[in-house]
């Protein structure tokens, strides 16, 4: 078992419509011009294609467990996998991962070839005999590994084709910088001065997204649902927080909304509708208004991070409101406030520091 860090960055283009997807060809060509600038050395690149199944019970037993069970084939080699739930949030992804060599491809995964603890809450025999591949995604990744200070660093851009219910399809790009030896420390440096050179190019712009490639396969496909956060479990808490430990509580639940919500919304219409769009915009205007207006206190261990984030996010809420007012927007339609969403989520100061916040609790961690 290993617990795998990595960074999940969607990939739109630096100037176009909000969620888009970048050209993969021009994408990877600034890629390479890009590293060759940054101090870091390129051990290796490949391109692969990915032939990705998962499998859980009709009633997603394995999910409700926090368990994902996935089999994938790449050329030659084929390999089980197993990941749990420990962190997801503005980005960054942290699970414990199992991995398992196979020489072919099964019907179904054996899941006592994967070490017993995991099944602690689950009944292995009942769901062993349900167990079926209730979807598949297939992509094309293109791989750079790079060594960068005490670390090496896997960068993987990864263009998806999810396949919808109605037997549509819906493109997505994304790149993910994944931990493979040395500290959390490289990568966040690693990944700042990245995305700087990225954006001064302007290659592309980048997204943080809590919501891994399989769940995002499952809306798309119809067996899952991503449901907005109740707004009592986002907002109802902040008069009971007191002092930094209850601030820094409140600001974290509002963070975690923050990057549900977005989810949410990117879905696109074919994972999520209009009403529910629009209820999520409306959801998001007030996380940030909450985030803009909290007090912070000064001994507190987010404060450097928040009054950043604070003055981003004032200074964005004041472009886009009423001359006077500070919570009146109005949109010709909904493109044009997903667009003015965008501007902040990609914005790259607004993702440094997100980076940084969530940084903060994985700091002396190894790959």
């Amino acid at each position: 078992m290993s617990n795998e860090i990595e960074i999940k960055l969607m990939v739109q283009p630096y100037d176009g419509t909000a969620g888009g997807s970048v050209d993969g060809a021009c994408f990877i060509h600034g890629m390479d011009g890009v590293l060759a600038s940054l101090n870091a050395s390129v051990i290796r690149t490949a391109e692969l294609e990915l032939e990705n199944s998962y499998y859980d019970t009709p009633d997603l037993a394995l999910y409700r467990a926090g368990i994902a069970l996935r089999v994938r084939k790449t050329g030659s080699e084929t390999e089980g996998t197993i990941k749990t739930r420990r962190m997801s949030s503005g980005g960054i992804h942290v699970h414990p991962e199992y991995n398992v060599p196979l020489s072919e491809k099964p019907d179904v995964p054996d899941l006592r070839m994967f070490p017993e603890h995991i099944f602690a809450e689950i009944d292995v025999d009942a769901v062993q005999k349900e167990l079926y591949e209730n979807m598949a995604q297939n992509c094309r990744r293109h791989i750079w590994l790079v060594s960068f200070m005490d670390a090496e660093i896997e960068l993987s851009f990864d263009r998806v084709a999810y396949k919808t219910s109605d037997g549509g399809t819906v493109a997505g790009t994304e790149l993910e910088l994944e931990l493979k030896k040395g500290g959390v420390t490289a990568l966040q440096k690693f990944a700042g001065e990245l995305t700087d050179a990225v954006y001064a190019g302007r290659i592309a712009r980048f997204r943080p997204e809590s919501l891994s490639k399989m769940h995002r396969a499952a809306i798309y496909a119809g067996i899952s649902e991503l449901k907005l956060p109740s707004g009592n479990d986002i907002f109802g808490k902040e008069a009971d927080s007191d002092g930094a430990c209850g601030t820094e509580k409140t600001f974290a639940g509002l963070m975690s909304a923050t990057g549900r919500i977005a989810s949410v919304i990117y879905l696109g219409p074919e994972g999520r509708n209009e009403e529910t769009a629009k209820m999520a915009l409306d959801m998001m205007w007030r996380c940030f208004r909450a985030l803009a207006a909290m007090q912070v206190p000064a001994d507190s261990d987010i404060f450097g991070q928040y009054a950043e984030l604070r003055d981003i996010l004032r200074k964005r809420i004041s472009g886009l409101s009423e001359e006077g007012t500070s919570d009146v927007m109005h949109f010709h339609n909904l493109a044009d406030e997903m667009a003015a969403l965008d501007g902040i989520l990609t914005d790259r100061d607004f993702i440094r520091v997100i980076l940084e916040i969530n940084f903060a609790g994985l700091r002396g961690e190894k790959a």
